[in-house]
Parts: structure tokens; sequence; C-alpha cells
């Protein structure tokens, strides 16, 4: 239910007994009781906007952090890849070493193959003759050199090979360590994910329960302001006060007045006026309605403070919007057609308790 409407409903739940002094004393406890609602919203909104601005806060914090991760596993990665890349290498190292060990063990074993055979010539040399003998002890020292040479590739290729293991192993234990710390870094990036979506599902809630509450305050302010009102008319512009000296509503021609009797019964006055005539409100009040209503085209209605009601209906223009206070005299919109005058024209109704009363008792006689 609208708070717009709320006051007009206390009063039209009100025994139509109820003195004026009854009715200022509800409409003031009632008014005392907005008040604490509005201080209680007021607080509410406080609390969620701090909140909200905690949960901020809290975010902000958490997409540093996470700034800083993305980056830390960006260089962790970048350490990871060097030491692939440097394993690749030292493996490829690897299988060039143990190639060449293997060709190296091939030219020993040929050259023990040829040395035996020149040794076992050089042993008969030496029982044949002196020169047979230093020629083969040439050719055999020269081959031995030459394979204690190639032996000695060969123990350093063993000893490089050596080595390369161990920096294989190095560099396994190296990536193995670095894969555990990219792994953490990864599983705390992800618990501040998960924590930072968990909050921005907080923080939504929490903005959805501040608009609310806003939404809320912001009715019942409205509500204060309808109090308000209502109690500064009841003290100075009291609608029943003003009897026969309402002002028309527009200027024009009375074709059909107040009638509960005829069939239908007319419960206002019809008005025929001139293309374009101003329409008026004829006491001070607060628009409650202004909108179209079936079988009356576009309507306004205006509520004047004890269950008083006047309304304007047929109209092609409207100056004011629901809510808004109006004077007397104010202009409320333009006449539009008027069927039961085939041309332009003003219904307009007085109510009181949403009872029709007869507008001609209460306007002036001068049209």
């Amino acid at each position: 239910m609208p708070r717009t409407l709320l006051i007009a409903l206390i009063f039209l739940l009100l025994p139509c007994t109820v003195m004026a002094q009854d009715r200022d004393e509800i409409l003031s406890e009632t008014l005392q009781r907005e008040h604490q609602k509005a201080d209680e919203n007021q607080q509410k909104v406080k609390q969620l906007n701090e909140q909200a601005g905690e949960i901020s806060t809290r975010l902000s914090d958490i997409e540093h952090d996470v700034k800083l991760l993305r980056k830390q596993i960006k260089d962790q990665e970048k350490v990871l890849h060097d030491i692939r890349e440097n394993e690749r290498h030292t493996q490829q190292d690897h299988f060039k070493l143990e190639e060449e060990k293997e060709r190296i063990i091939l030219e020993l074993s040929g050259l023990m193959q040829t040395l035996w055979p020149v040794h076992m010539q050089n042993v008969r040399a030496r029982f044949q003759g002196v020169e047979d003998w230093a020629m083969f002890d040439r050719r055999f020292n020269w081959l031995a050199s030459i394979y204690d040479a190639t032996s000695r590739k060969l123990d350093e290729a063993r000893l490089n090979a050596e080595k390369i293991v161990k920096n294989l192993e190095h560099q396994r234990r190296l990536a193995e360590e670095a894969e555990k710390q990219l792994a953490q870094v990864n599983d705390s990036k992800d618990r501040l994910l998960d924590n930072k979506y968990a909050l921005r599902r907080n923080l939504r809630k929490v903005e959805k329960q501040k608009k609310n509450a806003e939404a809320e305050l912001t009715d019942i302010l409205a509500t204060i302001e309808d109090i308000k009102y209502q109690l500064q008319s009841q003290k100075t512009k009291r609608f029943s006060l003003y009897k026969r000296t309402l002002p028309w509503p527009v200027q024009g021609k009375l074709v059909d007045g107040f009638n509960l009797k005829a069939n239908p019964p007319a419960r206002g006055l019809s008005l025929t006026t001139s293309v374009g005539s101003t329409v008026q409100s004829v006491f001070w009040g607060k628009v409650v309605h202004n909108d179209t209503l079936r079988g009356f085209g576009h309507v306004i209605i205006i509520y004047h403070g004890y269950n008083y009601y006047s309304l304007y209906a047929y109209l092609s223009e409207t100056y004011v919007r629901n809510g808004q206070e109006v004077e007397k005299n104010e202009p409320l919109g333009v006449v539009g057609y008027f069927p039961k005058v085939d041309g332009p024209g003003l219904y307009f109704e007085l109510r009181f308790h949403q009872k029709p009363i007869n507008p001609e008792t209460w306007l002036t006689a001068q049209r």
C-alpha cells in the first residue's frame, strides 16, 4: 500500500464522531512513530554504508594481493621454464657425451687391436736385429701415445658425463621445488579469488539491503511530510469552513447538476467549456491520483484533509504530479473531450468519506 494514501486511509477508518482534537492526537502519535522509524532506518543505512565500505576495502586489498600473486606466478613460471630449458640442454649434452664415449671406446678398441700385433712384432724383432726392433719399437711407442691420449679423452668424457648427471639431478630437484612453489602460489591465488567472489556476493547483498533501506527511508520521510501537511491543514485550511466560498474548477456552462436519484445517479457536475480551458484546484490539498480511470478518462484527485476529496475528470493535459501539494486556484491541467457534452468539458465531484456530496452547495454562486 503506498504511504501517500496512509493518512487518508487512517481518516477513512475513523468513526465520524471522532473530534478534530482526537485526529490531531492520532496524527501526532503517528508522526512520532514515523520519526522513530526514520531514525532507525537512517542508522541502518549508515551501518550498511559502513559495512559496504569495509567490504570494498577488503576487496581492494585482495585485488592488490592477487595482482602480486599473479606477478609471482609469472616469475615462477619463467624460473621453471628456464630450469626446464637448462635441463633439456643438459640432457642433450649428456646424450652427446654418451655418444662421444661410445666413439672413444670403439677407437680404443681399434687401437688395441692394432697395438697388440705391433707389440708382438716388436718382441720378435728384438731377436732378429737392431734395425727391425728399433722400427717396431718406434711404431709401438707412437701407437701407445695415441692410445694413452685417447684413453685420457675417455676418462675426461666419463668425468664430464658424471658432472652432467649430477647437474641433471640438480636441475630436476630445482624443477620439483619450482613446481612446488608454483603450486603453493596458485593455491594462495585460488583461495584469494574464492574469498573475493564471496565478498562480491556479500557486497551485492549489502547494496541491495541498503537500497531497500534507502527506499523505505524515502517512503517514511514522505509519510512524515504527509502527516505534517495534514496537521498544518487541519489548523489553518479546514475544508469544512469554506462552504459556499470555493471557486469553480473551470470557466464554463453547467449542463448537468448533482442528483443521486437520477438514473444513472449524477454524483457530480458536468460542465461544457471552450477548447483549452484551464482546470484549477478548488482548495488547498495534495494530489493523490493523476492517471486514467476507467470511464472517466484522465483524472486528478486531490485530498484536502478531514476526508474531503475533489475529482477532476476528462483532462487532456495535466500540470501536477502525484504527491504534489497544490494551492487554491492552482492550475491542474487542461480540459479534454467530455463524451457527455460531445466536446471540451469537465466532470467534477466533491467527496466526503468517499461519498459524493453536492458541489453546488460548496462552490461560490458566481462562476
